[in-house]
């Protein structure tokens, strides 16, 4: 009577396990990106240049962790944008969404009116700022 429980938990244990790792490669990917902007000479720019090549440095970078990612979390590349916040602060921002909804990375079980199973986010959200 308790097997079908215990498979669940079992699987629900699986599945975050996943979604938590697949966030946290995420993470990874957005905070490299911005640390790589910040090894932009600024030196060899002046004011005006050396804000789009901050943001074209991390851009690239996040792009091209995004896309060497395995399996779907490659197409978190769409979604990915890295700008500085016009508040005059020079904040650069970095962002990243999977749409988990549209592409589950694991198969969820549905119940009909009850509902899937494992409850997971829509989408899985990354950011990192750093001032520079």
């Amino acid at each position: 009577m308790l097997f079908p429980f215990v498979v669940a938990m079992l699987y629900a244990a699986a599945v975050y396990g996943i979604v938590f790792f697949s966030q946290y490669r995420l993470q990874a990917a957005v905070d490299r990106a911005v640390t790589a902007a910040l090894y932009v000479d600024r030196s060899a720019y002046d004011a005006n240049t050396l804000k789009g090549k901050v943001e074209e440095r991390a851009l690239s970078v996040l792009t091209g962790l995004l896309e060497n990612q395995s399996g779907a979390l490659s197409a978190a590349a769409e979604n990915a944008s890295c700008v500085i916040e016009p508040s005059g602060m020079g904040l650069l921002e970095c962002k990243v969404s999977y749409n988990y909804k549209d592409r589950p990375l694991v198969p969820l079980m549905s119940f009909g009116m009850l509902g899937t199973f494992p409850p997971v986010p829509d989408t899985l959200d990354a950011e990192a700022r750093a001032a520079f």
